[in-house]
Formats: C-alpha cells, sequence, structure tokens
C-alpha cells in the first residue's frame, strides 16, 4: 500500500461530489453530514484537515484552523482550483471508495463471483473492494471514462 496522500480534508456536505473526486485521486477527503461548524472546525484541527468551504462567511472567521474557499461550483473547475494542493499520482487512482472514504483492497476474483454480473466476472481479472460498504470496483468503463476526466484536468498541457 502506498503511503497515504498528504494534505487530507473536511468538506461542508455541499461539496460531495468533490469529495468523491478527491477520493478517486486517492486522498482523504471526509463529509460529515448533519454536524455543527463548530464540530466541523474542531474536527478539522484534531485531525489535521483542510477544511474545504464555499462560503466567504466561514472562510472569513478569526479562529485559526487550515481552510480553503472554493469558489466554483463545477467540480471539475473545483479539481482545478486545487491543483496547487493535490497531485495526480497514478499509483493512488482509485485506491479509496468513492462512498465510504476508506482504503479499498484487492480481493480474489473467485470470492466475488456470485456478488458480480457474470459478464463482468468473464472480462475482468482484478478486483478492489470496500471492507466498510461491501462495494466492489474494476477497472471498467466508468474507470476509463473517470481516468480521463482526471488527465484532463491534470495532465493537460
Amino acid at each position: 500500500m502506498n503511503k497515504p496522500l498528504s494534505p487530507k480534508f473536511l468538506l461542508e456536505d455541499n461539496l460531495i461530489k468533490l469529495a468523491r473526486w478527491l477520493r478517486l485521486l486517492g486522498y482523504d477527503a471526509a463529509v460529515y453530514r448533519s454536524t455543527s461548524l463548530s464540530s466541523l472546525i474542531a474536527l478539522a484541527k484534531k485531525e489535521k484537515r483542510v477544511f474545504l468551504t464555499r462560503s466567504k462567511r466561514i472562510f472569513k472567521l478569526k479562529q485559526k484552523f487550515p481552510r480553503y474557499l472554493i469558489k466554483n461550483t463545477s467540480y471539475k473547475n473545483q479539481l482545478n482550483e486545487l491543483k496547487d494542493y493535490i497531485k495526480y499520482d497514478e499509483g493512488h487512482l482509485f485506491s479509496r471508495c468513492m462512498n465510504c472514504n476508506v482504503s479499498l483492497h484487492d480481493i480474489e476474483k473467485k470470492k466475488i463471483k456470485d456478488l458480480i454480473p457474470e459478464a463482468v466476472f468473464e472480462t475482468f481479472e482484478n478486483y478492489k473492494i470496500c471492507r466498510r460498504c461491501g462495494r466492489i470496483f474494476w477497472q471498467g468503463s466508468h474507470y476509463h471514462k473517470m481516468k480521463l476526466i482526471l488527465q484532463k484536468i491534470f495532465l493537460k498541457q
């Protein structure tokens, strides 16, 4: 397993799509729903996370905690905003569950035969599983589409 990427993030729940894409890049991107602002700030400090917000009011608070104001509404533009703070690293891509934010683990194909479509089982050899939610991942068409989006954002000349 690769060393975890830095920084770790804490995102407001209105940035859930950005959180999912940060996870695809391999970043620890936590989202705590229905949590007070003071609790979120305390979590950001305790867990040494950069707090990502779209709120200018939160961004301008006098309290000391690492934060970044996200200005765009499109996740692609939001990722572009963060390009100075995050990187595209092939070794970390698709290493975290998009939903749970935990590290994925390799799983033997034969162990998941009855959990995936037969055509997928016959087509692909390598699989990863989220031990928290049980989702199974493989490098199918979604994988390639998402990787292409990330490459266009991070590797464009």
